[in-house]
């Protein structure tokens, strides 16, 4: 049977070739533009296959010149037949083109890319982003570059539109860097639906697993051109809730091809991230090869975060082995409001009023920690001072600047130092017993000497 069809084909074809009074083109007609062109890439079309019509073009065929560059590469493709050589009126000689059912379009595009050394093509030109030819002969083409596409060129779609394969973005971002404990931060992934053109199948699955400083908020949302996914795509969250990973059918939205793909969800910070760059990966697993349903590409993107603390070292005044336990400390952030933290719910919060802060006392190595701070000038309260030594009259201001390279950043010491009061003299003291003792002298020293007189008169 399939020998039957070839020869009916190839029949139909030689009829509409002598129904032709020459060879008849529609020259000059065509044009090929890729969407996203990758930067720095150049871009060449081939023609591969000449399309003949007939006169009214209601029927066509393709074709190959007898002293095409690319001949001996088509005649190796198994997916193809090629008729004798055919001489049409005006002495053109070339080979009538039958697909057979081997026929694949990225088979043949990986047969003709392995080819390319040493064969010309017309370049393409980048502008607007995008890169563009015209005026070509209408015809079967091959474009060079990163995409390896194939276009037919047609009377009836003589203007072809195709996307570089290989360009397949994938950046994630988060609302902020520097965070709080308790903070929900808010993560978007960008991408682009992908050409599944030549694909029988196509893989597109994004994983994201969370550090252990964040708390997965199961919220994952899936948009193409802004418009929420629900039909085809399946979000699987982590059993220990750490992450998920999803599956879009890429292949069910080929009418979009080139719109941005947007995935967004959310985590808390918790107490695990304090002092820790937290680093979570995101990434894009895609198929990589038409002809190849087991070859994948893969993109990562990271995404850094951290949260500082401060720790007091309290120590008495020109002895800083001496360590104070005992003082108490509220914080307050540049708007004055004070800090509060939730340890059942690993919280951070901030209070209007003082009476609603957390007291952090310091213990026998004059150390207490406020945790789980995002950049910023914090100013530091002692409102009770440790037994035996004065109050500090002023506050302290600290600035928390953090790092996403540097861990000992996230870290800020302030040494606190306290006098000691001085002592004062108490009833019954030194103080009294002095007072006592010159009395005592004043009275004695004239009486001595009043006895000394008379002892020298008597003598006389």
């Amino acid at each position: 049977m399939k020998t039957i069809q070839k020869m009916i084909g190839a029949l139909v074809a030689l009829v509409l070739l002598a129904s032709m009074t020459g060879k008849v083109f529609a020259a000059g007609n065509g044009s090929i533009t890729i969407e996203n062109p990758k930067a720095g890439e150049t871009y060449q079309a081939h023609l591969i296959f000449d399309v003949v019509y007939n006169s009214d073009k209601s029927a066509y065929s393709y074709t190959i010149a007898s002293d095409s560059q690319w001949l001996t590469v088509v005649q190796s493709y198994a997916g193809v037949t090629l008729s004798d050589v055919v001489t049409d009126g005006d002495g053109n000689s070339f080979y009538i083109i039958t697909k057979n059912d081997t026929f694949s379009a990225a088979a043949f595009s990986k047969t003709l890319q392995s080819a390319l050394e040493g064969k010309s093509g017309i370049n393409l030109t980048v502008s607007n982003g995008k890169a563009t030819v015209t005026g070509l002969d209408l015809g079967y083409y091959f474009v060079s570059g990163t995409n390896g596409a194939l276009c037919n060129l047609t009377t009836t779609q003589p203007d072809a539109t195709i996307y570089d394969k290989n360009d397949v973005p994938f950046e994630k971002s988060a609302d902020d860097v520097s965070v709080e404990v308790g903070q929900e931060v808010h993560f978007e992934l960008l991408s682009k639906v992908p050409d599944t053109t030549g694909f029988d199948t196509y893989a597109y699955e994004i994983t994201d697993t969370m550090s252990a400083g964040l708390s997965f908020s199961k919220d994952v949302q899936v948009y193409v051109d802004s418009v929420l996914q629900t039909d085809n795509v399946t979000i699987s969250n982590a059993e220990d809730g750490t992450g998920f990973s999803l599956i879009l059918d890429v292949m069910q939205l080929q009418d979009q091809t080139g719109k941005q793909i947007k995935v967004t969800y959310s985590a808390v910070v918790n107490e695990s991230a304090v002092s820790v760059i937290q680093e979570n990966d995101a990434q894009l697993k895609y198929s990589s090869d038409p002809t190849d349903d087991s070859k994948f590409a893969v993109i990562t993107d990271a995404e850094k975060l951290y949260t500082a603390k401060i720790v007091i070292d309290k120590f008495e005044t020109e002895n800083e082995d001496k360590k104070l336990a005992n003082a108490q400390f509220v914080l307050m952030n540049s708007d004055g409001a004070f800090y509060t933290y939730d340890e059942e719910t690993e919280t951070v919060g901030w209070a209007a009023a003082q009476q609603d802060a957390t007291v952090m006392t310091t213990d026998q190595n004059g150390s207490a920690v406020f945790l789980g701070l995002e950049d910023g000038v914090y100013t530091l309260k002692e409102i009770k001072a440790p037994a035996g030594y004065n109050l500090l009259t002023d506050t302290i201001d600290i600035t928390v600047a953090g790092s996403i390279s540097d861990e000992t950043q996230l870290t800020v010491t302030a040494e606190v130092a306290n006098n000691t009061g001085s002592r004062l003299p108490s009833t019954g003291g030194a103080g009294t017993k002095m007072f006592y003792v010159i009395g005592i002298m004043m009275m004695t020293v004239p009486a001595a000497w009043v006895l000394i007189r008379k002892q020298r008169g008597t003598g006389e």
